[in-house]
Formats: C-alpha cells, sequence, structure tokens
C-alpha cells in the first residue's frame, strides 16, 4: 500500500516575499537616512589649549563673516553659520554639485572658565579662528615665598 503525502507550504514561505520586501525597503529607507546625514555641512575644528588661553580653530569655506554667530552659555561654545549655494544662471545646470550648503551648528564645552568679554573670533580665508583667554581664576600664578 502506497500513501501519498502531498506537502502544503508553510506559513513562513507564504509570508517570504512580505518580509523581504519589508526587510529591502527597511535597508533602502537606513540608506537614504545615513545619505541625507552625511550630506549636513560639516564643521571640523582643532582646539588647542595653551597657558593663558584655549584657541579655537575651524575650517569654514564659503562661508561669510556675517553668516557666523557665536554665543557662548555657561562653559559651552556654539558656533552656528549658513553655507549660501552658489546661484546658477537659468540657462546653466549643475554638471556636478558636491559642496555642502545649508545651516551648521556645533557645540564644543569650553575647559575652563573664560573671560566672556575679552573673546575675539576672526574669519579670514575660509579659517575661523576663536581666541578664548583664560579667567584671572583658572591661570597659573606664580606666588613669591617670602
Amino acid at each position: 500500500m502506497f500513501v501519498r503525502f502531498q506537502s502544503f507550504p508553510t506559513t513562513s514561505s507564504l509570508f517570504e516575499p512580505v518580509v523581504n520586501f519589508e526587510k529591502g525597503s527597511d535597508e533602502i529607507i537606513d540608506g537614504l537616512l545615513k545619505d541625507v546625514q552625511s550630506r549636513r555641512v560639516h564643521l571640523p575644528m582643532d582646539i588647542a589649549e595653551y597657558e593663558n588661553e584655549t584657541v579655537l580653530v575651524a575650517e569654514i569655506p564659503g562661508v561669510a563673516k556675517d553668516d557666523v554667530k557665536l554665543s557662548v552659555q555657561d562653559d559651552l561654545l556654539t558656533i552656528t553659520g549658513t553655507r549660501k549655494a552658489p546661484q546658477v544662471p537659468e540657462s546653466s545646470a549643475w554638471l556636478r554639485n558636491e559642496i555642502l550648503t545649508g545651516e551648521f551648528s556645533r557645540t564644543v564645552q569650553l575647559p575652563h572658565e573664560v573671560k566672556l568679554d575679552a573673546i575675539s573670533a576672526e574669519l579670514k580665508d575660509g579659517v575661523l579662528r576663536v581666541v578664548l583667554p583664560k579667567s584671572d581664576e583658572v591661570r597659573p600664578r606664580e606666588i613669591k615665598v617670602r
């Protein structure tokens, strides 16, 4: 006697196209979000501490000094600004557009108390230089021995 078994697809195989579609769409969305995040204007900077001051240097090429703002609150220095997109005449078209434009912001914690009224900032050739003088309380002092 022969017994014939007929196999029916399990539920996992029935829903496999749906699961694969969901997984694929998640990968696409994650990729798009990652691309959008990587297209933000980046503000690379160096910070060096000296005896009487800390100097912050940030690269912001293509940004006018009127488009940069600095603020200090508590022990945080915030640099914000906008890199404006260049205007392209109507009869022209981009062949390549890789320079990021838009708003940027970066906040750094100050390593010491600063003299707020003595902070200076200069933007020259796309390089922002911010000098943060140390407050008298945190500056090294020489004490004379009597």
